[in-house]
């Protein structure tokens, strides 16, 4: 799994103006084998095989530098590996220092606790990634599928050729296995001949059948173990997020639940909770209709989450936030309607219908006193691809007389990064029109890092993903330090959401970020509210 919900722990280097090492994180003592005490003072270049691709003129030249690296371990050992190099002068009296990020080419080495036999993350670190997921599942507004997977009758298995044997065979499961995920997929381990696997990222639940299909397949081909050709089958369980589980404990709990009644009637299938397939037969008949008549008969609202200046404390923009007034259901969560959206085209519509209605809003405060507000709309992977992206937005700012210098687009890294020239055409469209362009969820990939210089974007989106421990993590510290330097290196604003609290936000102040989102200053706002504390608190700072 290389999203960001996985969270891999980065080993960060920092070096002073003399490329001298200052410290490290323990992620970086446990990739490396140098403890903090042997390596600090030392230079950087001691520690690479091929130190010239971080000459320090490539790094007075460019600020920030991206590429492959062969560091040389405390044991003698070879890492390969992918460095990010930041300079940042946010300290020591102006002189640079360099924040260097370094993840292993097999970043799955990194985090956790792994079970012996497969190589796979264990229980444990399946269900602190699952429950990393299931909260940006509730932000991101996507479904997320659990695979509950036991392979059938492999106590015979053991009985007939020993554990030894057992256990390599469970290891050549595994690596079968993960062959046939995404990459953004994740297998674990659960001890044992049990096997889980998390789906993100689902349009609709009946996407689970088609991964649960392929891995049965999988196995049909057999194994062979001592001249014995082996063929194995399995019983699976399947549960949906949201609908069968709120925590990572009770989603698991639905999995295994499933598991067990298709061991119950002889086992080689699967099987939903059965919680999901209502919601899915729900989602699937009425959600659509119900969304066109939603946009008919004005039910979808915007809230509106102020963005505040760091320095001087003004409201300074928003970010429009969709919410769906249901006549019958009351206010129905984002995540509950977006995933079907954007599975069915729905979200076309009321992307359009969310971007016309953010610019009014926003040229309606700008004529009621409230100037100089930048909106700032979410485009979803549908919309930037739609053909009509250009004309839809044009015909929203000439609809609403609202300069285009007070709407800010925002694309998250995975959609910018699926086709880097066409992005880079369109992206210089949109600012040629006069709009500010964000990168959201920054720091959860690196992917784009290399092509920053050539995207026309304005502002980099900090996920809150990274915040949230900003203070307690060394690690998410020095990463959300890398990214303030690297956006102002390259003369770029940079925005943090989900502040939750006076120091998160004492401390951002420090390292310089220029704006700040988050429930420390303001939870999002129906309309009203929202021009109440802008008046509020703009009065007094």
């Amino acid at each position: 799994m290389n999203t960001k919900s996985q969270r891999v722990i980065a080993a960060v280097m920092v070096t002073d103006h003399a490329h001298r090492i200052i410290r490290v994180n323990p992620a970086f003592t446990t990739l490396t084998g140098y403890s903090a005490e042997r390596i600090t003072g030392s230079l950087a270049s001691e520690l690479y095989l091929l130190p010239e691709g971080m000459e320090r003129e490539v790094l007075k030249k460019e600020a920030v530098w991206s590429g492959n690296v062969s560091i040389k371990k405390e044991n003698g050992e070879i890492l390969q590996g992918l460095q990010t190099t930041v300079s940042t002068t946010v300290e020591d009296g102006g002189l640079a220092r360099y924040i260097h990020i370094i993840k292993p080419a097999d970043a799955a080495t990194q985090e956790g606790s792994y079970d012996q036999n497969t190589n796979l993350p264990d229980r444990n670190m399946f269900q602190h990634i699952l429950a990393q997921e299931q909260e940006n599942a509730k932000r991101k507004h996507f479904q997320l599928g659990v695979l509950y997977i036991d392979i059938d009758h492999f106590k015979v298995i053991n009985d007939s050729f020993g554990y030894i044997k057992g256990n390599l065979l469970l290891g050549q499961v595994a690596e079968r296995f993960k062959t046939l995920l995404r990459g953004n997929d994740l297998i674990a381990s659960l001890g044992g001949n049990r096997f889980v696997v998390l789906l993100t990222g689902l349009a609709h639940p009946e996407d689970a059948t088609i991964v649960t299909l392929k891995l049965m397949q999988a196995l049909e081909s057999g194994f062979c173990i001592d001249n014995h050709e082996v063929v194995m089958t399995i019983s699976t369980g399947i549960a949906i997020f949201p609908g069968d589980g709120d925590d990572s404990e009770a989603l698991l709990q639905s999995a295994e639940q499933s598991m067990y009644s298709v061991k119950a009637d002889g086992g080689n299938n699967y099987q939903f909770f059965k919680a999901s397939t209502q919601s899915s037969a729900i989602n699937r008949l009425n959600m659509e209709s119900e969304m066109r008549k939603a946009i008919e008969r004005g039910e979808f609202v915007l809230h509106y989450q102020p963005q505040i200046n760091a320095t001087s404390g003004h409201v300074v923009g928003m970010e429009a936030l969709i919410r769906w007034q249901h006549p019958e259901r009351g206010m129905v969560p984002p995540y509950h309607f977006i995933s079907v959206a954007e599975e069915t085209g729905m979200i076309v519509p009321i992307g359009e219908w969310v971007m016309y209605e953010a610019c009014r809003q926003n040229k309606a405060w700008h004529d009621a006193g409230l100037a100089e507000l930048k909106v700032a709309v979410n485009l979803s992977a549908r919309q930037f691809s739609d053909r009509k992206l250009l004309d839809k937005v044009r015909h929203a700012l000439k609809q609403s007389g609202l300069n285009p210098a007070f709407l800010e687009l925002e694309i998250t890294e995975s959609v910018i990064m699926k086709d880097i020239e066409a992005t880079i055409a369109l992206l210089e469209e949109i600012a040629s029109m006069g709009l500010s362009l964000a990168i959201d969820d920054f720091g959860t990939g690196y992917s784009s890092l290399n092509y920053l210089k050539r995207f026309p974007i304005d502002k980099l989106k900090i996920d809150k993903s990274f915040i949230d421990d900003v203070i307690s993590s060394e690690d998410d510290g020095k990463i959300v330090e890398a990214i303030i330097g690297l956006s102002h290196n390259l003369k770029l604003n940079v925005i943090c959401e989900g502040v939750e609290d006076a120091e998160q936000f004492a401390w951002l102040q420090e390292r310089q970020c220029n704006e700040i989102q988050g429930y420390y200053f303001s939870k999002p706002l129906p309309a009203d509210e929202f021009e109440a504390f802008v008046r509020s608190r703009n009065a007094i700072f």
